[in-house]
């Protein structure tokens, strides 16, 4: 196999050098997920990380069982596991086989990472299906969206197995060979794109629904700038970055398609531009995105963060009428994130 590619998606690039780039950021992804995973299930953190929790803590903090947060976080915990083996792989022998190429491409991104970011995206329609404030859509908008994320899911773990089966099985001479000559790795390649086009839509419509929700509130307008920076930065910025660095990926990968389609001999999968627009930014972006999106632990009730429930679920029928009680309970709910 060779060591480096002469290409047109970006300059030469070593499978080592991509190898240690590629190291170096699911390590640190690694052990975000790993201190995140722990403070959701220890209920404290900071300095005050080795103290027990009081029975009021305890109470009010979710600490048994699985949640979809903590699934969320084991989930990218093992994704990053996954693809640190196949980034060392491909350090130590300076080479794409088929063991590190499975594991990246195939196992890592074409199931774990989609999958763990389908899992976000249906949290927050669920969430957002709860919030009654500007509510307009039909109830049955809150069903269809995460079934077509269900089935786009399902059609990339299928997609993405049949493509590790077919590589691994020896028919082919190495990677290269498997992605110019592979009729499988075509029809993957372009069920891939379209999976990630679909969730960047899905995750656009949704931004859309929280963004109407929060601006048609009667009381929003009386919010302080400040306030409002908050409640963007906290809930809208994150979807925004997802969605573009889903829809960053489904370029790349329609690109690829095009390519193999009109000329195959050429190899597109490699350079630094394909590594950049493909790989390592629609997996840091989303990762670093998604965790700081479900960054609070899990309380009851539950809440989409970055906006308080006094602002979505007021809780009293007076609120609605005095905007300095509703922003007062807003606003303390804010500095509990902060300090969080």
């Amino acid at each position: 196999m060779e060591a480096s590619f002469a290409v047109e998606s970006g300059s030469v690039l070593t499978s080592r050098n991509a190898g240690i780039v590629g190291i170096s950021i699911t390590v640190v992804l690694w052990f975000i997920a790993s201190w995140r995973l722990l403070y959701h299930y220890s209920g404290v953190c900071g300095s005050d990380f080795f103290r027990r929790p009081s029975d009021d803590e305890v109470q009010y903090l979710r600490t048994d069982g699985l949640t979809t947060k903590r699934v969320v976080h084991v989930l990218l915990w093992i994704t990053m596991v996954v693809e640190g083996v196949a980034y060392a792989d491909m350090t130590a022998s300076n080479t794409t086989n088929p063991f590190n190429y499975a594991l990246l491409d195939v196992i890592g991104r074409g199931v774990l990472e989609f999958s763990t970011y389908i899992i976000v995206t249906i949290f927050w329609f669920i969430v957002t299906s709860r919030a009654r404030a500007g509510a307009s859509e039909k109830k049955i908008v809150f069903t269809i969206y995460p079934l077509i994320l269900a089935f786009a899911s399902i059609g990339m773990i299928v997609s993405s197995t049949i493509e590790a089966v077919v590589l691994l099985s020896g028919d082919f001479a190495g990677v290269d060979d498997f992605r110019a000559k592979s009729q499988i790795h075509k029809v993957g390649t372009i069920i891939e794109a379209s999976a990630w086009g679909v969730h960047f839509t899905v995750v656009s419509i949704c931004c859309f629904m929280v963004y109407k929700r929060i601006s048609s509130l009667p009381t929003f307008s009386q919010v302080r700038g400040h306030a409002k920076r908050n409640i963007v930065n906290k809930m809208m910025i994150p979807m925004i970055c997802t969605a573009l660095s889903y829809a960053l990926r489904c370029g790349w990968m329609t690109a690829d398609f095009v390519s193999r389609i009109h000329n195959p001999s050429k190899p597109f999968e490699t350079g630094l531009g394909w590594w950049l627009g493909n790989v390592w930014i629609p997996t840091l972006v989303p990762c670093v995105s998604l965790l700081y999106s479900i960054r609070k632990r899990d309380r009851e009730p539950g809440s989409i963060d970055g906006v308080s429930d006094a602002l979505l679920h007021p809780q009293h029928p007076y609120e609605h009428n005095d905007p300095i009680l509703l922003f007062h309970r807003i606003f303390r709910d804010m500095d509990e994130d902060d300090e969080e």
